[in-house]
């Protein structure tokens, strides 16, 4: 990893400026999907048009995140840093403003493009500015704030359109662009250019990445609403994205002079691990932040405020377990740190995969929590690990792409468990069908004491009790064929976490030398130093 920058700026002046942008990005992809029904209605439009709302936005995040780190080198990373904020800032009023659906939509595109950099070239500037001993702190703090937004977003996100509109969720983010603009600009260290404006630009990189990623991300918005691969418009996009995608791949490997995705940086062991393991984790723990609402919602009949608070005890207890990760990085294999965080989530998992229609609030939460306290354990040494062992000056490019891993992670996690929650249903239902025969005792029974009770205390005809006996039998038949999809959903987000646990122990954690071995005793300490190969070399 590359040594500090020299900043004449407190670090963590420069850390509490650098991390409200993300923090206002991160809260935007969430803030916006309460608001649809409003959004939808007010600007006289079906709420599945309304839906584009938030795939454009992805889309261009998506486009303009792994090129981040090759457009800062090209035009100076806080000129970019500072560019992105002005872009979602503007965007942000023009959202407010918009008149109507076609032009807000255009505007969240302009959103999307100044937002999709903020993230990992916040990454990048605290892997250059913090040193070595203190870079788990700054990730501990960041970690933080990117689990604190989506937290907020859905809540802040609901309290302002009942009460002020859906337009407040755009305009709470200028003062907060503003804030952040004037902070960076000021105490943000210079970073001059590192790759020549008269070098050429990596067209087919870009294009490749606009192509591949832009159909990608429309795949997977928008397969389950359009039944997949039975729409012309998904298989289309499908096939485009999978061409695009090898041939990007094959270009930026093999022919591109200065690459626009640097995908060699994949052949360091740390980093290739950590995207590995962000990818899952992220997958796994936005499937259950997408389960968990839907569950106690449908299944469970709680209002959408209720839903939605399920997930904020589990969220807060991430925050305050982070610290104290930070604390255990200084005494503790990170290694050991990520396998157990991995374990706790695992069983977390485990015991959401035997829930029943009989579980209660308290039961949900705690389980929430449990999941929380393991991601706390792994969440922060992944990312030091990930940037542990490169080289000098590649801090930019390879935030791109662990940035690009963890969205996909999420975006793909999210797709899975809405596709599995769909097609599983209807599976369950006709195995659950096929035992519920009109011969059977069990059927006979339940349709002739439903139907006797109906006709006694509703005051139904027996033709209309009947009816009205064999529609609930046909609703129960649903509930439980949607409770076993919901279990199986969380075995399989179960299977994934047991299945990265060894991936923890194949990383690099250096032997330290005699110097590291003193600095150890000193309180700001983390095991990040260099490897045998890297001091033989030297």
């Amino acid at each position: 990893m590359s040594a500090s920058t020299p900043t004449r700026h407190n670090i963590w002046l420069i850390a509490a400026a650098v991390i409200i942008a993300p923090f206002m990005e991160v809260l935007d992809t969430s803030i916006a999907n309460v608001a649809l029904p409003y959004i939808a209605g007010n600007l006289s439009s079906s709420l599945d048009e309304s839906v584009w709302v938030l795939t454009s936005y992805l889309v261009a995040n998506a486009i303009v995140l792994p090129a981040s780190g090759w457009i800062s080198h090209r035009i100076g990373r806080k000129r970019f840093y500072l560019i992105s904020i002005v872009l979602f800032t503007l965007s942000s009023f023009l959202c407010a403003i918009a008149p109507n659906l076609p032009m807000l939509i255009v505007f969240r595109v302009l959103q999307g493009l100044g937002g999709g950099g903020l993230q990992p070239t916040t990454q990048a500037i605290l892997a250059d500015v913090f040193p070595k001993e203190r870079i788990a702190s700054a990730f501990t703090l960041y970690s933080v704030v990117i689990v604190l937004a989506p937290t907020l977003g859905p809540i802040l996100g609901g309290w302002l359109s009942d009460n002020y509109g859906w337009r407040w969720i755009f305009f709470l983010n200028i003062p907060f662009g503003i804030a952040a603009w004037l902070l960076n600009r000021r105490l943000q260290p210079n970073s001059p250019p590192t790759q020549s404006q008269r070098d050429s630009i990596d067209y087919p990189g870009l294009a490749g990445i606009a192509l591949g990623l832009g159909c990608l991300e429309y795949v997977l918005d928008r397969g389950e609403r359009s039944d997949w691969f039975a729409s012309p418009a998904i298989t289309t996009s499908a096939i485009v994205s999978v061409a695009a995608l090898i041939l990007l791949i094959y270009y930026e490997l093999r022919r591109a002079q200065h690459p626009i995705l640097q995908l060699r940086l994949l052949a360091d062991r740390n980093f290739l691990l950590a995207n590995i393991l962000i990818f899952f984790t992220y997958f796994a723990r936005y499937a259950s932040t997408a389960l968990l609402p839907e569950f106690t919602h449908s299944m469970l009949g709680y209002t959408a405020t209720d839903s939605g608070l399920v997930l904020s005890p589990g969220s807060f207890v991430l925050l305050l377990f982070l610290p104290l990760t930070t604390w255990l990085m200084r005494r503790v294999d990170l290694r050991l740190l990520i396998f157990t965080g991995l374990l706790v989530t695992s069983t977390a998992f485990f015991l959401m995969s035997r829930i029943s229609l009989d579980i209660d609030y308290r039961t949900i939460v705690r389980l929430r929590i449990l999941e929380s306290t393991g991601v706390a354990l792994f969440l922060t040494p992944i990312s030091v690990l990930a940037y542990s062992q490169l080289r000098s000056g590649k801090n930019d490019a390879a935030a791109s792409l662990y940035g690009l891993f963890r969205n996909l992670g999420s975006a793909i996690g999210i797709s899975v468990v809405n596709t599995m929650l769909v097609r599983r249903v209807q599976l369950h239902r006709t195995y659950l069908a096929a035992s519920l025969t009109p011969s059977s005792p069990c059927v006979r029974n339940a349709v002739t004491s439903t139907t006797a009770q109906l006709h006694a205390h509703g005051g139904d005809s027996p033709t209309t009790a009947l009816a009205r006996a064999l529609g609930y039998l046909n609703e129960q038949l649903n509930r439980q064929a949607t409770m076993l999809t919901y279990t199986d959903c969380f075995r399989l987000l179960l299977w994934v976490s047991l299945l990265l646990t060894p991936f923890a122990w194949f990383f690099l954690i250096a032997r330290k030398t005699p110097s590291a071995k003193k600095a150890a005793a000193k309180p700001a300490t983390t095991q990040v130093t260099e490897t045998e190969a890297e001091m033989a070399a030297r």
